[in-house]
């Protein structure tokens, strides 16, 4: 198995909704495809002494400036350095970039790296990543959204100098034995180190929890060893900055345009707005979760509106309605995947007009983002479509 196969260990971001949209994405922009993960480095096997020796932040008190040269690094002293930071163990490694130089990503401020730890109790996957970004701590280090992905803990510090600690725990949606850890170091000038354990491989889960513990991640994403990696790496430009505000109204907004919407006698409960606005609704003695998407007008929903039109856009239950304005409705059923219908899992309607705007809700028997249980609906296809169609949105 190689290291990509360590993306099925990893939580999925949230269900179809997020799946279709990635699939529109790329059939509307197909030119601009990255290419694929290629191979790296040869496999290096080592074994490594005692766990090695940590200090506070990387580089907490060095703060260079963006003309400082780049001092180069070659991928077999990555290989050494990262092995160093490591328990005891065997450690093979099945990809290294070499920093500075552009990986499969384009990107030339990161640099990362695969690798299988075995500490005895067979190996498991460990991914690295070492970026200077432009964004700032409250951006570059944060927990995963809890609504669409399981999470045990996640913890998040903040140092003196403007840094950012996260430790997140994180399970499979599909199969709550497979975990995943996630550690992420971020400075106030940008730079960035995240680990990425799991507890074993997709085929051969071997330990309950992935081998490092919380402390030992910790000790590895601030380890100032990383600096010399950072080194490697060439200087941004700008400066980090926050990010810029998605435009149109807030979730909190959009779920109070939702909540008069519902049929009479529905009873909401459970509004949250964090993510991708979402409340819990009651009708008739049944009860749902509905997920609310909205895209304000542009070129984006344009080509998503080109997309829903198409055969391959959805499953065989979807029906599509081209109205007299140019708007078109879609609504459609599906199971564990667009195209299947046995048992039915997650309905859903959406409303794509001219301008590019689009109004989308998802409905599913869960009490998050990644539970779905079949089972009749509190709201029918016709309620939801109903509920997008209304004026409202568009005042």
């Amino acid at each position: 198995m190689t290291l990509r196969a360590a993306a099925d260990l990893a939580p999925d971001p949230a269900l179809y909704r997020l799946v279709a949209d990635a699939e529109r994405r790329a059939r509307v922009r197909r030119s601009r495809r990255l290419a694929a993960v290629a191979g790296g480095l040869a496999v290096v096997v080592l074994v490594v002494g005692s766990f090695a020796a940590f200090g506070g932040g990387v580089g907490a008190d060095d703060v260079r400036p963006a003309t400082e040269p780049v001092r180069p690094m070659t991928s077999a002293e990555v290989v050494e350095l990262v092995t160093s930071l490591l328990p005891q163990g065997k450690v093979r490694f099945e990809r290294v970039e070499t920093p500075g130089v552009p990986g499969p990503t384009g990107d030339r401020y990161r640099t990362d790296g695969g690798l299988y730890l075995d500490d005895g109790k067979g190996e498991s996957i460990i991914h690295y990543t070492v970026d200077r970004t432009e964004l700032t701590p409250d951006a570059a280090a944060v927990c995963m959204d809890s609504f669409s992905t399981p999470q045990d803990s996640c913890e998040r510090t903040t140092g003196s100098d403007g840094s950012a600690l996260v430790i997140d725990k994180l399970r499979d949606r599909s199969d709550e034995r497979l975990r995943e850890w996630r550690a992420t170091w971020a400075s106030a000038d940008g730079r960035r180190v995240q680990v990425f354990e799991y507890n074993g491989q997709r085929e051969n889960t071997n330990r309950e929890n992935p081998p490092l513990d919380a402390d030992q991640l910790r000790a590895l994403v601030t380890a100032p060893a990383w600096d010399r990696v950072f080194d490697a790496l060439p200087a941004r430009e700008n400066p980090p900055k926050p990010p810029t505000p998605e435009p149109g109204p807030k979730a909190e907004e959009l779920l109070a345009k939702l909540v008069p919407l519902l049929p009479q006698g529905a009873v909401p409960s459970g509004q949250d707005g964090k993510s991708d606005p979402h409340l819990t609704v009651t009708y008739e003695g049944r009860t749902s979760m509905l997920t609310l998407n909205v895209t304000q007008p542009g070129k984006r929903g344009q080509q998503d509106k080109e997309y829903a039109g198409s055969p391959g856009s959805a499953g065989p239950l979807a029906v599509r309605e081209q109205r007299a304005d140019g708007s078109l409705v879609v609504t459609n059923s599906f199971g564990n995947g667009k195209t299947a219908t046995e048992p039915l899992l997650h309905w859903s309607a959406a409303v794509y007009y001219a301008d590019g705007r689009k109004i989308e809700i998802f409905e599913q028997n869960g009490e998050n983002g990644y539970t779905a249980r079949p089972g009749q609906p509190a709201l029918s296809l016709e309620q939801l479509k109903a509920i997008v169609t209304a004026p409202s949105w568009r005042s």
